[in-house]
C-alpha cells in the first residue's frame, strides 16, 4: 500500500497549481467547450434530418466529472420518444466514446505534465491519435463495471475503484494493451481504493459550496480536484514501479519534475544508495520546472538510464573512475620530481654493482645538456606510464 496522505497531496496540487492555474482552468473550460458544441451540432444534424423540431436546452444535458475528467455523459431526455431519439442517442454514444472520451484524457495528461509548468493545450489532442482503441479500452471499462454491478451493487463499487486508474494509464501511454492497462491499475490500487474513496469523498464540502455559490466556486474546485488526483496517481505509480510491478517503458514519465523522484523511490526500493547522477537530475529538473523552461530533458535521460542500469554495478563504476583518476593523478604531481630521482633509482638496480656508480656521475655532469629535452612533455610521460607499472 502507498505511503500517502491526503493533506500531502492537496498540498502537492497547490503547489502544482501556483505554477500554471489559469492555464489549468482554460483547459477544463476549452474542453467543456468542445463537448457541448460536439453534442450541439450532432443534434442539429439529427434534428434536420429527421424534420423532428427537439429543444436542445430542454432535451440534452452534458455532465463533466470533475474527478477524473475521464467521464463525460451526455443524456437524452425520455421524454423525447421516437426513432430521432434513438437515433440522437445513439450518435451521442459514438461521440462520447470516440471523441470526447479520448479528449478528457487529454486533460489528465495535459494536468500530468502541467505538475512541471510547461504543458501545452496540444497535449489536449494527443490521445486523439489513438482515438478508436482508447475509446474501446474506456467502453470495456465501462462494460465490465456493469456486469460487476448485475451480481451486487457492492462489487461494481470496487471495480469502479480498481479501474479508475486506467484513464491515467492510457494519458501516459495511449499505446498500452488493454488487459496490461487494467492490470496495472489493479496493481496500483491494491489496498488503496478506500484510500481513494475517502480522497474524492473529502471534497464533499468543496461540491456543496459550488451549489451554493451557482457553480462559481467551481472556477477553482475543478483544477484543484484534478490536481490532486494526478498526485494521487504519481504515488501510486511510483509504488508500482518500485515493487517492480511496472515499468518505465509501459509508463514513461511525461513530467520532466517526476523522473528522479520514480529514480529515488526505485533505488531506495532495492535497498541500494542513489547514484550521484540521480541527485544531479532531481537538481537539473527542478531549476527547470521553476524556470519553466525543457532544460531538464538530458536530466531526465540521465536518471532514466540510471534507473534502467543495475544500482548495485553502477556504484562500483564510477569508484573504478576515481579510483583510476587517483592513481593518475599521483605520477602527474610526482612528475617534477621524479625526472631528478629517475637517475638515482637506476642506479641502486637490484644487482647492480658498486663500481657503476661513478659511471652514473659522468652523465650526471650532462645534466644541463639534457635541461632542454627535460621541458618536453615526453619526458613526463614516460615516469607517469612507468609508475603505475611498479606499482
Amino acid at each position: 500500500m502507498s505511503k500517502w496522505s491526503r493533506k500531502e497531496l492537496k498540498t502537492n496540487a497547490k503547489a502544482a497549481l501556483k505554477r500554471s492555474f489559469w492555464k489549468d482552468l482554460l483547459a477544463i473550460i476549452l474542453v467543456d467547450i468542445i463537448a457541448c458544441a460536439l453534442v450541439y451540432c450532432a443534434f442539429l444534424v439529427v434534428n434536420a434530418c429527421t424534420g423532428n423540431a427537439f429543444d436542445p436546452k430542454e432535451l440534452i444535458t452534458v455532465n463533466t466529472s470533475g474527478a477524473t475528467g475521464a467521464q463525460i455523459s451526455i443524456k437524452l431526455d425520455s421524454e423525447a420518444a421516437g426513432p430521432a431519439a434513438s437515433i440522437l442517442n445513439l450518435v451521442l454514444n459514438v461521440i462520447e466514446i470516440f471523441i470526447l472520451a479520448p479528449i478528457s484524457i487529454g486533460l489528465i495528461r495535459f494536468f500530468q505534465i502541467s505538475r512541471s509548468g510547461n504543458a501545452s493545450f496540444g497535449e489536449l489532442f494527443a490521445p486523439l491519435k489513438k482515438f478508436f482503441r482508447i475509446g474501446l479500452i474506456m467502453l470495456w471499462m465501462g462494460i465490465k463495471v456493469f456486469l460487476w454491478s448485475l451480481l451486487l451493487i457492492v462489487p461494481g463499487i470496487i471495480k469502479v475503484f480498481e479501474y479508475s486508474m486506467v484513464p491515467y494509464i492510457l494519458a501516459e501511454n495511449p499505446s498500452i494493451k488493454r488487459r496490461r492497462a487494467f492490470q496495472i491499475s489493479k496493481a496500483m490500487t491494491k489496498g488503496n481504493k478506500w484510500h481513494i474513496f475517502v480522497l474524492g469523498l473529502s471534497f464533499i464540502l468543496w461540491m456543496i459550496g459550488v451549489v451554493c455559490t451557482c457553480g462559481l466556486l467551481a472556477i477553482y474546485v475543478s483544477p484543484y480536484q484534478q490536481a490532486t488526483f494526478v498526485e494521487a496517481y504519481y504515488k501510486m505509480k511510483a509504488k508500482a514501479l518500485a515493487d517492480g510491478k511496472v515499468t518505465l517503458e509501459e509508463l514513461p514519465n511525461i513530467c520532466l519534475s517526476d523522473a528522479p523522484v520514480q529514480a529515488e523511490a526505485i533505488a531506495a526500493a532495492q535497498n541500494n544508495v542513489v547514484p550521484a547522477a540521480v541527485a544531479t537530475a532531481a537538481a537539473a529538473t527542478a531549476v527547470a520546472a521553476a524556470n519553466n523552461t525543457e532544460e531538464a530533458a538530458p536530466a531526465v535521460e540521465e536518471a532514466a538510464a540510471v534507473v534502467e542500469a543495475a544500482p548495485v554495478e553502477a556504484a562500483p563504476a564510477e569508484e573504478a573512475v576515481v579510483a583510476e583518476a587517483a592513481v593518475e593523478e599521483v605520477p602527474t604531481e610526482e612528475a617534477a620530481p621524479a625526472e631528478e630521482a629517475a637517475p638515482a633509482e637506476e642506479a641502486p638496480a637490484e644487482e647492480a654493482p658498486a663500481e657503476e656508480a661513478p659511471a652514473e656521475e659522468a652523465p650526471a655532469e650532462e645534466a644541463p645538456a639534457e635541461e632542454a629535452p627535460a621541458e618536453e612533455a615526453p619526458a613526463e610521460e614516460v615516469p607517469a606510464e612507468e609508475t603505475p607499472a611498479a606499482e
